[in-house]
């Protein structure tokens, strides 16, 4: 008995073609090469829209911990707007400093040192089962992809550790797929940005 594998898409994605990382960190005037021992680079892509925000975090002496936030116009091919965020080392008013190194930890238990591009995790958003097709048995996969949205590049480097990964609308995969580890290691990123520098709020 012969089996066929057929592939129903059933939200059929594109991807709008990513800018030059290279291109971006010389306008940005960064080295492609991670140069800090304890750095994270995230690009967000806006697929729809004319901008990239890209976040900058790295340690570049003991405790002195620099974040760095873009926003770069595809269009224009400039920066547009920097924000820039050095760790305070004592309590303003009642707020409490935040600990740049407990930030740091967090990203690491998210395993930024070692999750795979979501290219590689494509096996796990399929929903195979077999069907009849002609009179013939074949195997039917149905897989959940988003159209348009926003895409992530991230690389980071802990000490001799580097690691670079790439994936889109990690919110919406979740919520259909919520048991794959990878989507909820993109998200709790993700997440710990947002709360800790109000990054990607939009």
């Amino acid at each position: 008995m012969k089996v066929f594998l057929f592939l129903i898409i059933l939200l059929f994605s594109f991807h709008v073609k990513a800018q030059d990382i290279s291109e971006i960190n010389k306008v940005l005037e960064i080295s492609d090469t991670l140069k800090f021992e304890k750095e994270i680079r995230i690009y967000k892509d806006y697929s729809i829209a004319d901008r990239i925000t890209a976040l900058r975090m790295y340690k570049k002496e003991k405790d002195d911990w620099i974040v760095t936030i873009y926003s770069y116009s595809k269009t224009l091919k400039q920066v547009t707007k920097i924000d820039e965020i050095r760790f305070p080392k004592e309590n303003i008013g009642k707020l409490k400093p935040k600990d740049a190194n407990l930030i740091w930890l967090n990203l690491l238990l998210a395993n930024v040192e070692f999750l795979p591009s979501m290219t590689s995790i494509q096996y796990k958003f399929e929903k195979p089962f077999i069907d009849i097709e002609k009179g013939e048995q074949i195997i039917v996969k149905k897989k959940f992809l988003v159209i348009d949205g926003v895409g992530y590049q991230i690389y980071v480097k802990n000490g001799k550790l580097k690691n670079s990964f790439s994936f889109d609308n990690p919110e919406a995969y979740l919520k259909r797929y919520p048991t794959v580890d990878e989507l909820i290691s993109y998200n709790e990123i993700l997440s710990i940005l947002k709360k800790e520098f109000n990054f990607f709020n939009d």
